[in-house]
């Protein structure tokens, strides 16, 4: 029951981080929901034929979806998100729901290996930057806050979502398995303030190397045995698809071959007036 309540978690958390680039993507939803449905049902070892990964090719962006399972044939006990804004940043999500003893419980196994991939992350972005600064200022550069646990509570029959950074969890968890949520209520990032801060680049782990980002993904995958839901979003160049003409109109005083074209770039989500002679 775990991993279906995992995916039906993620699947709407994966629709509210591509709002900032489509209204209503519905069908990232179903298809994730669809495609775990049949792991569920016929098990991973029997799918290792299939390509598990699907290419969206969306008006504004390029998004392509994929499943990581290490362990085949063995049942899969959850399920985490990857988003990644290709090229940019690349974030770790984790959800968890609140117990009905109004306690949110955490395994501290899971726990540790989130810390450690963000500690691998970490280090590939150290080498990055070995090659062009001094090593006194790595410490003080590095933007680094991949791994997060997104907490659903109940607080009067509302609910509530809020999301923390794994230093966090561990901090207030202390040596414990479970702890009250009153500790996470109220405090945290909102989902509106989380989406944003990603989209705006505040937090994130900078992208890596794809095939080593695969391999860690993949690790985390064996340790763990839970599948990977990994979206990996490329924004289109201008191009005139992208641009929505708005208005055309001769300017007064221009001759009668120059024109203003007012128009809304779509990539950009700004208008501007262009001079077309």
């Amino acid at each position: 029951m775990t991993f279906e309540k995992d995916v039906e978690m993620l699947s709407k958390l994966s629709m509210q981080l591509l709002q900032k680039l489509e209204p209503e993507p519905i069908y990232v939803k179903e298809y994730i929901k669809k495609v775990c449905e049949i792991i569920q049902r016929n098990g991973w070892l029997k799918q290792e034929d299939t390509k598990w990964v699907r290419t969206f090719n969306r008006e504004d962006y390029i998004l392509k979806i994929a499943f990581i399972h290490a362990r085949k044939g063995e049942h899969i006990t959850g399920a985490d998100l990857v988003f990644e804004l290709k090229g940019r940043k690349v974030i770790f999500i984790q959800s968890k729901r609140v117990s009905s003893n109004g306690r949110i419980y955490f395994n501290r196994y899971q726990l540790q290996k989130l810390v450690e991939l963000e500690t691998k992350l970490e280090a590939q972005i150290f080498e990055g930057f070995l090659l062009v600064l001094p090593c006194y200022y790595l410490p003080c550069c590095l933007p680094c806050r991949a791994t997060f646990y997104h907490l659903i509570m109940k607080d009067q029959n509302i609910t509530e979502e809020r999301f923390f950074h794994t230093s966090e969890i561990c901090f207030v968890l202390a040596g414990n398995k479970s702890v009250s949520q009153r500790e996470f209520l109220n405090k945290g990032l909102k989902p509106d303030e989380f989406i944003k801060m990603f989209w705006e680049c505040k937090i994130g782990c900078p992208d890596i190397d794809e095939d080593i980002k695969n391999d860690i993904l993949y690790m985390y995958s064996l340790l763990t045995n839970r599948l990977i839901i990994w979206l990996n979003i490329e924004k289109k160049q201008f191009t005139s698809k992208n641009v929505k003409i708005l208005e055309i109109r001769q300017e007064k005083g221009f001759t009668h071959c120059d024109y203003l074209i007012r128009v809304r770039d779509n990539t950009l989500a700004r208008s501007y007036t262009k001079k077309l002679i």
